[in-house]
């Protein structure tokens, strides 16, 4: 992290920004301007903005220097320094020290166009790129297009009128040395409508994050609260019914900034999640007690003759803000975080996603996210009995987490770890007792998985043993029986020609005998072939697949065309290649067979098991008799004794679709 703040672009930047703040309050003491009246304009919070945003900048530089959001901060924060420096100077030119100083028309310009520029860039590079420096899906992408255009169009709409620039210095001797020859009015309209467009993209992009954020955990979930925490600080102030003090605005307009930084490289330092959620509560109460109020002075207003209603209003609004008060909390929660409260709903949806969670595989992981989503964990894990690593995991590991026993039948069958959340030292009371309740309930789900990969194993172990025996039954045929049979059938052959005159019966005896002999050599190498495939042993699943796909082309002449797809696979138990392989070529037969395709795809995926589907372009036709049943047999039996299945899609005048799917026992 060291070497990453000596970078030269943040060192530049940070030279950059200081230099031009300083420059900007000299400039600003040289013209006698006081400290209040300095905080009362512009100028201060374009200064302090700059400045703020600036050192975010570095940091994001120094810390993050792949973050698109590091150089475009720094543009806009520079544009914005450039603004604030440049009115002063102008200013110091025409009135401290009229006529001494050179660039005054370009000066003004800067000054009344480089900071909305600033700003723009500033404000757009935010909500779209945060925190990341990358969009959150190429959905935005023409928005982000759209955004860079109407910075551009609208900076060259305004930096060629002289509008700005009047109003800005307040004089109309200066001008601009951009200025185009005809009337402002369409430019300044077409600058309007940029600016325009640039703050809608914000704003939508700016709802997409809040969304995001209900939808997220971990990390992401810490940066999108940073970035709605900073919302919130710049909308207190145009939200209160006073005018806060110059200073107040320029602090909270420090604080938002500083949040977004935070957002971006130190998101885990605090909890700001829990400040949010009671920040969000106390805004829609005190909305809440100024509608009262206002109500209230509407009426009193309209009746001079109040009496006591004004009392009794207040009154009420007190009574009925502190009754609703622990319902706002609970609705802004279960905002922010989900349903942490509710125990039946909790374990309804438990029970809801374990009934639509039909693969045994899915069941754990099912588990894990529901336990993490329902309580807004950072981490929920289950850990089988026996087992050393999770049988699944769901978020990011914290530094504290808590078990609890999984049980069945009064037996272990595994635990439950759930994260602590940050800035909590342990569950509460609450969360505690909700999650004992689930693991009463989760205990039954991991009996059952832990049950059905014990089966699972002992069918996997059954058939690998099977296939080892098989290939050594084939071993044993091709290097022991099938070249004594060999060797037999050539004596008989050689015995055969050499008694061929001397005894022309007993010649052809020895002939039929060579014949039935090698007839008996053919046999064997079929039976060696049935036993085990070769080519599994040889060069592999896929490169087996290839070669036989291979083959069906070439004996076709190219009628049927087979392909053999398949992504990197791992290291795969015995039993399934050879399943997997059986199955494909007793598909790929019936293809050549029944289905009269000019293509066929055979594609091999991997994620909890091996999937394996085979799809042709052909008729699509059922077939019938007892091809029919001895071959889509076969390749049922092949997958079911593994713990899958293999399904059998006939699509009439769109081909036939075979998907089996082998689970594959973790190692």
């Amino acid at each position: 992290m060291r070497s990453a703040r000596l970078r030269p672009a943040p060192l530049l930047v940070l030279a950059a920004i200081a230099g031009l703040s300083a420059t900007t309050v000299a400039l600003t003491v040289a013209n006698g301007t006081s400290l209040s009246a300095f905080v009362d304009s512009n100028g201060a919070s374009g200064w302090i903005s700059a400045l703020a945003f600036g050192v975010v900048a570095v940091l994001v530089l120094s810390r993050q220097p792949g973050n698109r959001l590091g150089p475009l901060l720094a543009a806009g924060a520079l544009l914005v320094a450039i603004s604030g420096a440049a009115d002063p100077y102008v200013y110091y030119a025409l009135h401290t020290r009229p006529g001494s100083l050179p660039l005054i028309s370009l000066a003004a310009l800067c000054a009344s166009v480089l900071w909305m520029t600033g700003l723009l860039v500033i404000l757009g590079s935010l909500t779209l790129l945060f925190p990341s420096g990358r969009l959150s899906s190429p959905g935005w992408r023409w928005p982000a297009r759209a955004t860079g255009a109407a910075i551009v169009i609208a900076t060259l709409a305004a930096g060629t009128t002289h509008v700005l620039v009047d109003d800005t210095v307040g004089v109309s001797v200066v001008g601009t040395p951009f200025d185009l020859p005809f009337p402002d009015g369409p430019q300044m309209a077409l600058a309007v409508v940029c600016i325009g467009v640039v703050f809608a993209v914000a704003l939508s992009a700016t709802v997409g994050i809040a969304i995001r954020m209900r939808r997220v955990n971990g990390p992401e979930r810490q940066q999108y609260a940073w970035f709605v925490a900073s919302v919130l600080l710049l909308a207190i102030p145009m939200l209160l019914p006073i005018d806060l003090p110059e200073t107040v605005e320029l602090g909270v307009t420090v604080l938002a900034i500083a949040a977004l930084g935070v957002g971006i490289v130190r998101y885990g330092a605090f909890d700001i999640e829990i400040a949010l959620s009671r920040t969000l509560a106390y805004l829609v109460l005190t909305a809440a007690a100024l509608a009262v109020y206002s109500v209230a002075a509407v009426a009193v207003g309209a009746q001079l003759d109040a009496g006591l209603f004004p009392a009794a209003a207040a009154g009420a609004a007190v009574l009925l803000l502190a009754a609703i008060r622990q319902r706002v909390q609970r609705a802004v929660d279960r905002l922010l975080y989900g349903d942490r409260r509710d125990p039946l709903s909790a374990l309804t949806t438990l029970g809801d996603r374990l009934g639509a969670a039909l693969d045994s595989d899915a069941v754990l992981p099912v588990v894990a996210e529901t336990v993490r989503q329902t309580l807004r964990l950072p981490y929920a894990a289950v850990r089988l009995e026996n087992d050393a690593e999770p049988a699944c995991t769901s978020g990011e590991p914290p530094a504290r987490t808590v078990e609890f026993d999984l049980k069945h039948a009064g037996q272990q069958v595994g635990t439950l770890v759930v994260g602590v959340r940050r800035g909590e030292v342990g569950l509460s009371a609450a969360d505690t007792r909700l999650l004992e309740t689930f693991a009463a309930q989760i205990g039954v789900a991991a009996h059952d998985v832990k049950v059905t990969r014990e089966l699972r194993q002992s069918r996997e172990a059954l058939v690998t043993s099977r296939e080892e025996e098989r290939r050594r039954i084939r071993q044993d045929l091709h290097d022991g029986l099938g070249p004594t049979l060999a060797g037999i059938s050539l004596g008989l052959e050689s015995a055969a020609q050499r008694t061929r005159r001397a005894d022309p019966e007993i010649s052809a005896l020895l002939e039929s005998l060579g014949a039935e002999t090698t007839a008996a050599v053919t046999e064997i190498r079929r039976i060696v072939a049935d036993l085990h495939p070769t080519m599994l042993d040889v060069i592999g699943l896929v490169p087996a697949l290839v070669h036989h796909a291979g083959l069906i082309s070439s004996r076709t002449r190219g009628d049927l065309v087979v392909s053999v797809v398949a992504e990197p696979l791992p290291e795969l138990p015995t039993a399934v290649e050879a399943a997997a392989y059986r199955i494909t070529l007793e598909a790929l037969t019936n293809v050549v067979r029944h289905s009269h395709a000019a293509a066929c795809d055979v594609r091999l995926t991997m994620d909890s098991g091996l999937h394996v589907t085979i799809r042709d372009d052909g008729t699509g036709a059922v077939p019938v008799g007892p091809v029919r049943g001895a071959g889509l047999a076969s390749m049922r039996a092949r997958a079911e004794e593994l713990g899958g299945a293999c399904t059998v899609r006939f699509r009439q005048d769109q081909g036939t679709e075979v998907v089996a799917m082998l689970p594959v026992t973790a190692r």
